[in-house]
């Protein structure tokens, strides 16, 4: 019912070409989450600083570029994959985890559409040797990515780039900024390209920007002021292709924060039995008791949905017809880790707001998972339009 047509987006989303025992492939990510996320967050939380090593750890395990074919050092796995990854992360801590999604999403522009020496630098990047942030939201262009201002303009054999983009995870920590830009202003969202940027260029300026949220995965306004970046790193790839690959990064987005609430449903249910009050578990008492029944149920849902718009995904339908699985996978797991991690957060009581309990930390993380890859309205704009509904 999209009114979105069929496009080079859809003739070039791959189809997964190797398969594997998903059970083991689980099994592997909870251990490698163990090893290497759970000793490494709370430190580069406290010191809002992303650890590098952690980046090279997930390359070395092969999840960067599950999606990426083989020739470029990817796996040649599907998006089912890529949510099972970051659900094990997520469950441990979904703000390292955000790194896996950062750079699959901007190492895709690169394998997906780049030119031979564009995917060398896909290679790389799968290969744990640079790291890439993807680089489009600017202060008044976040879900209206078309009014993107950031401009390019090509001067002899090289494009000079000026614009303030803002809100770009690891962007002062990495070593591309794979960058929206408008080289055609009359063209409107067809006149939009992307770059492959050295973030080392001369007139960048990475600034972060302190949140409460996502501080080991730092968040950063990158300034480009005469930046002068050579021809052969405009990719082929502009606005159909960004809108296409938002859509599989909601897919990993659903999953990052399902693997959140599991994690703080799990706590909570703990907790519950051996936190006493009045001679009993806390558990014990009824309004507890349905809340965290309700916290289960916004669980299993937002599993069902999110891995049934991965299977819609991976099936190889014509993106117009997975946009509807899509979007309410994200609409609901955003909405739902917030439920859980504040039901968490209840459970937890007076203690609950303390930093000897976890839980006020499970639900500020939460927070930022109704703004993240399209808002709550874009999504029920994209859900209702798939149904028929004419809303402008």
């Amino acid at each position: 019912m999209s009114d979105q047509p069929t496009s080079r987006r859809d003739a070039l989303r791959p189809v997964p070409s190797n398969h594997v025992d998903r059970t083991v492939f689980r099994d592997m990510c909870r251990v490698f989450a163990q090893r290497e996320v759970a000793p490494r967050w709370q430190q580069a939380d406290r010191e809002r600083a992303f650890p590098r090593d952690f980046y090279v750890a997930m390359a070395r395990a092969g999840l960067i570029g599950l999606t990426a074919d083989e020739s470029v050092g990817g796996a040649g796995l599907g998006a089912t994959e890529e949510a099972i990854a970051m659900e094990e992360m997520s469950r441990v801590n979904p703000n390292l985890a955000v790194a896996m999604l950062v750079q699959n999403v901007a190492g895709s522009l690169l394998y997906e559409y780049g030119t031979p020496q564009q995917r060398e630098l896909a290679r790389q990047c799968i290969a744990g040797e640079c790291i890439v942030a993807i680089t489009v939201t600017e202060p008044e262009a976040g879900n209206d990515v078309q009014n993107v201002k950031t401009s390019a303009r090509r001067e002899g054999d090289h494009w000079v780039i000026d614009g303030l983009k803002s809100f770009i995870t690891l962007g002062g920590d990495a070593d591309v900024l794979v960058t929206l830009a408008q080289t055609d202003p009359a063209a409107g969202r067809q006149g939009m390209r992307f770059f492959a940027i050295d973030r080392r260029s001369a007139g960048i300026t990475a600034t972060p920007i302190e949140t409460y949220v996502n501080r080991p995965a730092p968040t950063y306004r990158i300034q480009f002021d005469q930046v002068q970046v050579p021809d052969e790193r405009l990719l082929p790839a502009g606005f159909a292709e960004i809108m296409a690959g938002f859509n599989r990064e909601r897919i990993m987005v659903a999953a990052r924060w399902l693997g959140h609430m599991q994690h703080a449903l799990q706590w909570a249910l703990e907790y519950s039995q051996v936190r006493q009050q009045f001679g009993r578990p806390i558990g014990a008492n009824q309004s507890i008791a349905f809340a965290l029944a309700q916290a289960h149920v916004d669980v299993e849902a937002a599993r069902h949905l999110t891995y049934h718009a991965a299977a819609r995904w991976d099936s190889g339908a014509p993106l117009r017809d997975v946009i509807l699985d899509v979007s309410s996978a994200k609409l609901f797991s955003t909405q739902a880790v917030v439920r859980v991690t504040q039901t968490a957060l209840h459970v937890g009581g007076g203690w609950g707001l303390t930093e000897e309990l976890p839980a006020m930390r499970m639900a500020l993380d939460a927070l930022v998972a109704p703004v993240t890859v399209g808002s709550y309205e874009i999504q029920l704009r994209a859900i209702a339009r798939e149904l028929g509904l004419p809303v402008d």
